[in-house]
């Protein structure tokens, strides 16, 4: 368990360290190693973490607000990431392979992260900030994207069937080559599609 408050950390190996019920407040850490560590029941408030490897993690049952994950490795089969993301900047963050189920979204940015091959299946993101994020090869049926900024976002492979877009900014998103079924479109979002297919709107 670690209690920081205010402190600052760079380039420290906390691999296999064990942080569950810590609590993190106004701490930053620079190009740390956090491989294989357990956050279960963690709170991390206000801090900053950038350049930062998370693989292979537990982060299971993490309560993080108003918290930064800058540029950060979360990739692996065994890494976990569930619980409570308050408000967070996740920009450039890397999840390829990792499990999020049971994860609680509420704001925050996560433009240009790679969500590659990742199950999201009835995640609520709504009002999340994900320009050019790569959801390529995402299972998405179901995610609630109301309102979210998917500007530029790279769709290639998703399956889309049933999600809500009613509210989201589509523009440079290529829905063109995407299964539909079910997806929920308000009239701004199908005018992005029927772009998308190479209609001219007139």
């Amino acid at each position: 368990m670690l209690q920081c408050e205010g402190q600052h950390f760079a380039g420290q190996d906390f691999s296999k360290q064990d942080f569950s019920t810590s609590h993190l407040q106004t701490c930053s850490f620079e190009r740390c190693t956090f491989s294989g560590t357990r956050w279960v029941e963690a709170s991390v408030s206000d801090c900053i973490f950038s350049d930062c490897s998370f693989a292979g993690s537990d982060l299971n049952g993490i309560a993080a607000r108003n918290s930064s994950f800058l540029n950060c490795d979360f990739r692996g089969s065994a890494a976990q990431l569930g619980g409570l993301l308050h408000e967070c900047r996740l920009t450039g963050s890397r999840f390829d392979e990792a499990r999020l189920a049971g994860l609680e979204v509420q704001g925050g940015d996560w433009s240009y992260c790679s969500l590659r091959g990742l199950d999201l299946r009835r995640l609520c993101l709504r009002g999340l900030r994900l320009r050019e994020a790569d959801f390529s090869g995402c299972n998405l049926q179901g995610v609630d994207l109301r309102e979210a900024d998917l500007r530029q976002a790279v769709l290639h492979g998703a399956k889309l069937q049933r999600a809500d877009l009613r509210g989201a900014q589509l523009e440079g998103v290529d829905l063109g080559t995407l299964d539909l079924t079910g997806v929920r479109l308000d009239l701004a979002g199908a005018l992005a599609l029927a772009r998308s297919r190479g209609a001219v709107i007139e």
